[in-house]
Protein backbone atom coordinates (compact mmCIF):
# COMPACT_ATOMS: atom_id res chain seq x y z
CA UNK A 1 0.00 0.00 0.00
CA UNK A 2 1.47 3.35 -1.03
CA UNK A 3 1.67 6.31 1.34
CA UNK A 4 -0.77 8.34 -0.80
CA UNK A 5 -3.37 5.59 -0.46
CA UNK A 6 -2.85 5.47 3.28
CA UNK A 7 -3.16 9.24 3.57
CA UNK A 8 -6.39 9.04 1.56
CA UNK A 9 -7.73 6.39 3.92
CA UNK A 10 -6.75 8.59 6.84
CA UNK A 11 -8.70 11.50 5.37
CA UNK A 12 -11.71 9.24 4.91
CA UNK A 13 -11.44 8.17 8.53
CA UNK A 14 -11.29 11.81 9.61
CA UNK A 15 -14.32 12.57 7.42
CA UNK A 16 -16.22 9.73 9.09
CA UNK A 17 -15.34 11.16 12.48
CA UNK A 18 -16.78 14.49 11.36
CA UNK A 19 -20.18 12.85 11.02
CA UNK A 20 -20.39 12.78 14.82
CA UNK A 21 -23.43 14.79 15.81
CA UNK A 22 -22.35 18.01 17.48
CA UNK A 23 -24.93 20.80 17.45
CA UNK A 24 -24.01 24.38 18.26
CA UNK A 25 -26.40 26.95 19.68
CA UNK A 26 -25.52 30.55 18.91
CA UNK A 27 -26.13 32.54 22.06
CA UNK A 28 -24.76 35.81 20.71
CA UNK A 29 -22.23 37.09 18.18
CA UNK A 30 -19.45 36.11 20.56
CA UNK A 31 -20.64 32.89 22.23
CA UNK A 32 -21.60 29.38 21.09
CA UNK A 33 -22.76 26.43 23.16
CA UNK A 34 -21.90 23.01 21.74
CA UNK A 35 -24.05 20.05 22.73
CA UNK A 36 -21.58 17.21 23.14
CA UNK A 37 -22.66 13.74 21.94
CA UNK A 38 -23.15 10.71 24.17
CA UNK A 39 -19.75 9.32 23.13
CA UNK A 40 -16.64 11.51 22.93
CA UNK A 41 -14.32 8.98 21.33
CA UNK A 42 -12.66 10.73 18.37
CA UNK A 43 -9.41 12.67 18.39
CA UNK A 44 -10.62 14.94 15.58
CA UNK A 45 -11.67 18.38 16.82
CA UNK A 46 -12.86 19.51 13.36
CA UNK A 47 -16.58 18.61 13.82
CA UNK A 48 -16.76 20.63 17.01
CA UNK A 49 -14.86 23.56 15.56
CA UNK A 50 -17.01 23.55 12.42
CA UNK A 51 -20.22 23.46 14.46
CA UNK A 52 -19.16 26.68 16.19
CA UNK A 53 -17.83 28.57 13.19
CA UNK A 54 -20.94 27.77 11.15
CA UNK A 55 -22.99 29.50 13.82
CA UNK A 56 -20.58 32.39 14.46
CA UNK A 57 -18.45 33.26 11.46
CA UNK A 58 -16.90 36.37 12.97
CA UNK A 59 -16.27 37.68 16.43
CA UNK A 60 -16.39 34.32 18.23
CA UNK A 61 -14.95 34.81 21.71
CA UNK A 62 -16.34 31.93 23.76
CA UNK A 63 -17.03 28.24 23.17
CA UNK A 64 -19.05 26.48 25.86
CA UNK A 65 -19.22 22.69 25.88
CA UNK A 66 -22.41 21.15 27.24
CA UNK A 67 -21.33 17.83 28.78
CA UNK A 68 -24.67 16.87 30.31
CA UNK A 69 -25.41 14.05 27.84
CA UNK A 70 -21.92 12.50 27.74
CA UNK A 71 -21.93 8.84 28.75
CA UNK A 72 -18.50 7.77 27.54
CA UNK A 73 -15.16 9.39 26.77
CA UNK A 74 -11.83 7.68 26.08
CA UNK A 75 -8.24 8.84 25.63
CA UNK A 76 -8.97 9.92 22.06
CA UNK A 77 -11.75 12.20 23.31
CA UNK A 78 -9.27 13.77 25.71
CA UNK A 79 -6.97 14.31 22.71
CA UNK A 80 -9.74 16.16 20.91
CA UNK A 81 -10.38 18.46 23.87
CA UNK A 82 -6.69 19.31 24.26
CA UNK A 83 -6.38 20.15 20.56
CA UNK A 84 -9.52 22.27 20.71
CA UNK A 85 -8.04 24.10 23.69
CA UNK A 86 -4.80 24.78 21.80
CA UNK A 87 -6.77 26.11 18.82
CA UNK A 88 -8.97 28.38 20.92
CA UNK A 89 -6.06 29.64 23.00
CA UNK A 90 -4.10 30.66 19.91
CA UNK A 91 -7.18 32.45 18.53
CA UNK A 92 -7.91 34.26 21.78
CA UNK A 93 -11.12 32.28 22.38
CA UNK A 94 -12.16 31.17 25.86
CA UNK A 95 -13.13 27.50 26.27
CA UNK A 96 -15.60 26.59 29.01
CA UNK A 97 -17.57 23.49 29.98
CA UNK A 98 -20.61 22.83 32.13
CA UNK A 99 -22.78 19.91 33.15
CA UNK A 100 -19.94 17.50 33.85
CA UNK A 101 -20.54 14.79 36.42
CA UNK A 102 -18.33 14.03 39.41
CA UNK A 103 -16.73 11.27 37.33
CA UNK A 104 -15.75 13.61 34.50
CA UNK A 105 -14.49 16.16 36.99
CA UNK A 106 -12.05 13.46 38.05
CA UNK A 107 -11.17 12.78 34.40
CA UNK A 108 -10.52 16.48 33.77
CA UNK A 109 -8.31 16.51 36.85
CA UNK A 110 -6.20 13.44 36.05
CA UNK A 111 -5.70 14.54 32.42
CA UNK A 112 -4.86 18.14 33.32
CA UNK A 113 -7.85 19.42 31.31
CA UNK A 114 -9.04 21.30 34.38
CA UNK A 115 -5.99 23.55 33.92
CA UNK A 116 -7.12 24.44 30.40
CA UNK A 117 -10.92 24.55 30.43
CA UNK A 118 -13.09 26.54 32.82
CA UNK A 119 -15.52 24.18 34.58
CA UNK A 120 -18.99 25.30 35.67
CA UNK A 121 -21.94 23.45 37.15
CA UNK A 122 -24.75 25.10 35.23
CA UNK A 123 -25.26 26.68 31.81
CA UNK A 124 -26.09 30.05 33.36
CA UNK A 125 -22.82 30.02 35.32
CA UNK A 126 -20.79 29.36 32.16
CA UNK A 127 -22.64 32.08 30.24
CA UNK A 128 -22.07 34.53 33.05
CA UNK A 129 -18.34 33.68 33.01
CA UNK A 130 -18.40 34.28 29.24
CA UNK A 131 -19.68 37.79 29.84
CA UNK A 132 -23.16 37.25 28.43
CA UNK A 133 -26.04 39.53 29.41
CA UNK A 134 -28.91 38.41 31.61
CA UNK A 135 -31.20 38.44 28.56
CA UNK A 136 -28.96 36.02 26.65
CA UNK A 137 -28.61 33.81 29.70
CA UNK A 138 -32.37 33.52 30.16
CA UNK A 139 -33.04 32.65 26.51
CA UNK A 140 -30.00 30.45 25.71
CA UNK A 141 -31.15 27.11 27.07
CA UNK A 142 -33.12 25.17 24.48
CA UNK A 143 -32.14 21.65 25.48
CA UNK A 144 -33.66 19.50 28.15
CA UNK A 145 -30.75 18.58 30.38
CA UNK A 146 -30.58 15.16 32.01
CA UNK A 147 -28.91 14.96 35.41
CA UNK A 148 -29.02 11.22 36.06
CA UNK A 149 -27.07 9.88 33.07
CA UNK A 150 -24.89 6.88 33.92
CA UNK A 151 -21.30 7.09 32.69
CA UNK A 152 -20.24 3.82 31.08
CA UNK A 153 -16.49 4.39 31.46
CA UNK A 154 -16.03 4.89 35.19
CA UNK A 155 -13.82 1.80 35.58
CA UNK A 156 -11.77 2.62 32.47
CA UNK A 157 -10.14 5.82 33.77
CA UNK A 158 -7.36 6.24 36.28
CA UNK A 159 -8.35 8.03 39.46
CA UNK A 160 -6.84 11.43 40.25
CA UNK A 161 -3.72 11.27 42.37
CA UNK A 162 -1.45 14.01 43.66
CA UNK A 163 1.68 11.87 43.22
CA UNK A 164 2.39 8.58 41.44
CA UNK A 165 3.04 5.63 43.77
CA UNK A 166 5.00 2.62 42.53
CA UNK A 167 3.54 -0.37 44.35
CA UNK A 168 5.41 -3.07 42.44
CA UNK A 169 8.89 -3.15 40.89
CA UNK A 170 9.14 -6.07 38.43
CA UNK A 171 12.40 -8.01 38.13
CA UNK A 172 14.98 -6.08 36.13
CA UNK A 173 13.19 -2.74 36.47
CA UNK A 174 14.59 0.41 38.07
CA UNK A 175 12.23 2.54 40.13
CA UNK A 176 13.64 5.94 39.25
CA UNK A 177 12.01 9.22 38.16
CA UNK A 178 8.47 7.93 38.63
CA UNK A 179 7.80 7.59 42.37
CA UNK A 180 6.26 10.78 43.87
CA UNK A 181 6.09 12.51 40.48
CA UNK A 182 2.92 14.07 39.14
CA UNK A 183 1.30 12.75 35.97
CA UNK A 184 1.53 15.49 33.32
CA UNK A 185 -0.44 15.74 30.08
CA UNK A 186 -0.03 17.80 26.90
CA UNK A 187 -1.59 20.87 28.52
CA UNK A 188 1.62 21.09 30.54
CA UNK A 189 5.17 20.79 29.21
CA UNK A 190 7.51 23.31 27.62
CA UNK A 191 7.88 22.67 23.89
CA UNK A 192 5.75 22.62 20.78
CA UNK A 193 2.74 20.32 20.91
CA UNK A 194 2.81 17.55 18.30
CA UNK A 195 0.28 14.93 17.34
CA UNK A 196 1.77 11.86 15.68
CA UNK A 197 -0.47 9.15 14.26
CA UNK A 198 1.10 5.77 13.38
CA UNK A 199 -1.06 3.37 11.38
CA UNK A 200 -0.87 -0.31 10.49
CA UNK A 201 -3.63 -1.97 8.48
CA UNK A 202 -4.17 -5.66 9.24
CA UNK A 203 -5.16 -6.38 5.65
CA UNK A 204 -6.59 -9.83 4.93
CA UNK A 205 -6.68 -10.76 8.60
CA UNK A 206 -9.95 -11.63 10.31
CA UNK A 207 -9.12 -9.89 13.56
CA UNK A 208 -11.53 -7.54 15.31
CA UNK A 209 -10.33 -4.24 16.83
CA UNK A 210 -10.82 -5.68 20.31
CA UNK A 211 -8.80 -8.79 19.45
CA UNK A 212 -5.96 -6.67 17.99
CA UNK A 213 -5.77 -4.51 21.10
CA UNK A 214 -5.85 -7.57 23.35
CA UNK A 215 -2.88 -9.04 21.45
CA UNK A 216 -1.05 -5.73 21.85
CA UNK A 217 -1.74 -5.62 25.59
CA UNK A 218 -0.60 -9.20 26.15
CA UNK A 219 2.60 -8.80 24.11
CA UNK A 220 3.44 -5.16 24.71
CA UNK A 221 6.87 -5.79 26.22
CA UNK A 222 7.81 -8.19 23.39
CA UNK A 223 6.81 -5.68 20.72
CA UNK A 224 9.38 -3.12 21.90
CA UNK A 225 12.73 -2.56 20.15
CA UNK A 226 15.77 -3.99 22.00
CA UNK A 227 16.82 -0.63 23.43
CA UNK A 228 13.38 -0.01 24.97
CA UNK A 229 12.38 -2.16 27.94
CA UNK A 230 8.90 -1.88 29.43
CA UNK A 231 8.11 -3.41 32.83
CA UNK A 232 4.34 -3.62 33.51
CA UNK A 233 3.03 -4.87 36.83
CA UNK A 234 1.42 -8.28 37.28
CA UNK A 235 -1.99 -6.61 36.91
CA UNK A 236 -1.14 -5.75 33.31
CA UNK A 237 -2.51 -2.79 31.41
CA UNK A 238 -5.13 -1.55 33.84
CA UNK A 239 -6.01 2.02 34.93
CA UNK A 240 -3.73 3.47 37.63
CA UNK A 241 -1.07 0.79 37.12
CA UNK A 242 2.51 1.95 36.51
CA UNK A 243 4.80 0.71 33.74
CA UNK A 244 8.49 1.29 34.48
CA UNK A 245 10.77 1.93 31.49
CA UNK A 246 14.50 1.58 30.90
CA UNK A 247 15.72 2.88 27.58
CA UNK A 248 19.05 3.38 25.81
CA UNK A 249 18.76 6.73 24.05
CA UNK A 250 21.19 8.87 22.00
CA UNK A 251 21.56 10.95 25.17
CA UNK A 252 22.45 7.98 27.34
CA UNK A 253 20.48 5.66 29.66
CA UNK A 254 16.99 6.73 30.64
CA UNK A 255 14.96 5.43 33.57
CA UNK A 256 11.36 6.60 33.63
CA UNK A 257 7.86 5.16 33.30
CA UNK A 258 4.23 5.86 32.49
CA UNK A 259 0.91 5.70 34.29
CA UNK A 260 -1.95 3.85 32.60
CA UNK A 261 -4.50 6.60 32.17
CA UNK A 262 -7.26 4.72 30.35
CA UNK A 263 -8.01 1.19 29.18
CA UNK A 264 -10.97 -0.50 27.49
CA UNK A 265 -11.46 -3.31 24.96
CA UNK A 266 -10.42 -1.27 21.92
CA UNK A 267 -7.95 1.27 23.28
CA UNK A 268 -5.59 2.19 26.09
CA UNK A 269 -3.65 5.32 26.97
CA UNK A 270 -0.41 6.02 28.85
CA UNK A 271 0.31 9.38 30.53
CA UNK A 272 3.82 10.55 31.41
CA UNK A 273 5.25 11.58 34.79
CA UNK A 274 7.24 14.75 35.50
CA UNK A 275 10.73 14.47 34.06
CA UNK A 276 9.80 12.15 31.20
CA UNK A 277 11.09 13.40 27.82
CA UNK A 278 7.52 14.30 26.91
CA UNK A 279 4.64 15.85 28.77
CA UNK A 280 1.59 14.15 27.32
CA UNK A 281 0.11 10.80 26.50
CA UNK A 282 0.08 8.09 23.87
CA UNK A 283 -3.05 6.14 22.93
CA UNK A 284 -3.25 2.71 21.32
CA UNK A 285 -6.44 2.26 19.36
CA UNK A 286 -8.00 -0.05 16.77
CA UNK A 287 -11.00 0.42 14.50
CA UNK A 288 -12.58 -1.25 11.48
CA UNK A 289 -12.33 0.37 8.04
CA UNK A 290 -12.95 -1.07 4.58
CA UNK A 291 -13.41 -4.58 6.03
CA UNK A 292 -10.00 -4.47 7.73
CA UNK A 293 -8.86 -3.64 11.23
CA UNK A 294 -6.53 -0.65 11.49
CA UNK A 295 -4.31 -0.30 14.55
CA UNK A 296 -3.16 3.18 15.50
CA UNK A 297 -0.71 4.66 17.96
CA UNK A 298 -1.54 8.32 18.60
CA UNK A 299 0.85 10.51 20.55
CA UNK A 300 -0.07 14.01 21.75
CA UNK A 301 2.66 15.69 23.72
CA UNK A 302 5.16 18.49 24.25
CA UNK A 303 8.82 18.20 25.17
CA UNK A 304 8.88 18.48 28.95
CA UNK A 305 11.63 21.09 29.24
CA UNK A 306 14.04 23.19 27.10
CA UNK A 307 16.75 20.50 27.03
CA UNK A 308 14.30 17.88 25.77
CA UNK A 309 12.92 20.33 23.20
CA UNK A 310 16.40 20.86 21.77
CA UNK A 311 17.06 17.12 21.83
CA UNK A 312 13.81 16.34 20.00
CA UNK A 313 14.65 18.83 17.29
CA UNK A 314 18.14 17.41 16.82
CA UNK A 315 17.44 13.66 16.86
CA UNK A 316 14.98 12.71 19.60
CA UNK A 317 11.86 12.95 17.44
CA UNK A 318 13.25 10.48 14.88
CA UNK A 319 14.38 8.15 17.68
CA UNK A 320 10.88 8.21 19.17
CA UNK A 321 9.22 7.62 15.80
CA UNK A 322 11.40 4.55 15.22
CA UNK A 323 10.17 3.09 18.51
CA UNK A 324 6.48 3.28 17.64
CA UNK A 325 7.09 2.18 14.05
CA UNK A 326 8.87 -0.85 15.48
CA UNK A 327 5.97 -1.64 17.84
CA UNK A 328 3.40 -1.64 15.04
CA UNK A 329 5.71 -3.54 12.69
CA UNK A 330 6.29 -6.15 15.40
CA UNK A 331 2.55 -6.44 15.97
CA UNK A 332 1.96 -6.97 12.25
CA UNK A 333 4.68 -9.62 12.08
CA UNK A 334 3.30 -11.33 15.17
CA UNK A 335 -0.12 -11.52 13.50
CA UNK A 336 1.31 -12.70 10.18
CA UNK A 337 0.73 -9.43 8.27
CA UNK A 338 3.28 -7.52 6.20
CA UNK A 339 4.47 -4.47 8.20
CA UNK A 340 3.50 -1.24 6.45
CA UNK A 341 3.49 1.51 9.03
CA UNK A 342 2.64 5.04 7.96
CA UNK A 343 3.00 8.18 10.02
CA UNK A 344 1.06 11.45 9.91
CA UNK A 345 2.56 14.30 11.95
CA UNK A 346 0.87 17.59 12.85
CA UNK A 347 2.20 20.47 14.91
CA UNK A 348 -0.83 21.37 17.03
CA UNK A 349 0.77 24.32 18.80
CA UNK A 350 4.01 25.97 17.69
CA UNK A 351 4.33 28.11 20.81
CA UNK A 352 6.66 27.36 23.71
CA UNK A 353 5.28 27.47 27.24
CA UNK A 354 8.05 29.43 28.95
CA UNK A 355 6.29 29.22 32.30
CA UNK A 356 7.16 25.49 32.29
CA UNK A 357 10.95 25.98 32.12
CA UNK A 358 11.29 24.81 35.72
CA UNK A 359 10.39 21.28 34.57
CA UNK A 360 14.12 20.97 33.91
CA UNK A 361 14.57 20.18 37.61
CA UNK A 362 12.87 16.79 37.09
CA UNK A 363 14.68 15.91 33.83
CA UNK A 364 14.82 12.09 33.92
CA UNK A 365 17.63 11.89 31.35
CA UNK A 366 19.97 14.02 33.47
CA UNK A 367 18.96 12.24 36.67
CA UNK A 368 19.47 8.84 35.00
CA UNK A 369 22.99 9.81 33.91
CA UNK A 370 23.82 10.94 37.45
CA UNK A 371 22.35 7.69 38.81
CA UNK A 372 24.51 5.66 36.42
CA UNK A 373 27.65 7.54 37.51
CA UNK A 374 26.97 7.51 41.24
CA UNK A 375 25.41 4.04 41.58
CA UNK A 376 28.74 2.08 41.43
CA UNK A 377 30.17 4.33 44.15
CA UNK A 378 27.32 3.38 46.47
CA UNK A 379 28.01 -0.34 46.27
CA UNK A 380 29.67 -1.69 49.43
CA UNK A 381 33.34 -2.51 48.96
CA UNK A 382 34.52 -6.04 49.61
CA UNK A 383 36.54 -6.35 52.78
CA UNK A 384 40.12 -7.51 52.40
CA UNK A 385 40.79 -11.03 53.62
Amino acid sequence: MRLAETAEDFIKYKAAAMEVNMDAIRVSDKTCIVEMPKEVVTYDEAPLWMACTQKSQDGLQNIILDFTAVERMNGLGANMLVKLYAETKNRGITLLVYGISAHYRDVFKVTGLERAIGIYEKEADALLAAGETSTNISTAGTREHINDITQRDTTNWAKPLSKITVTEVPNGATNLNVENRRAVGPVEGFGQMWEKVYQQRLAGLKTTPAEAIQVMKENFTKLQPPQNRFYPTAAGIQPNEVVLITSSTPGGPLHTGVLILYSDDESFTFITPQGHPESGWVSFHAFEQNQSTVVQIIGLARANDPVYEMAFRLMGAKFQERIWRHVLSSLATHLGVEPQVHVIKTCVDKKMQWSEMTNLWYNAQIRSLLYTIVSPLRRPRRSKE
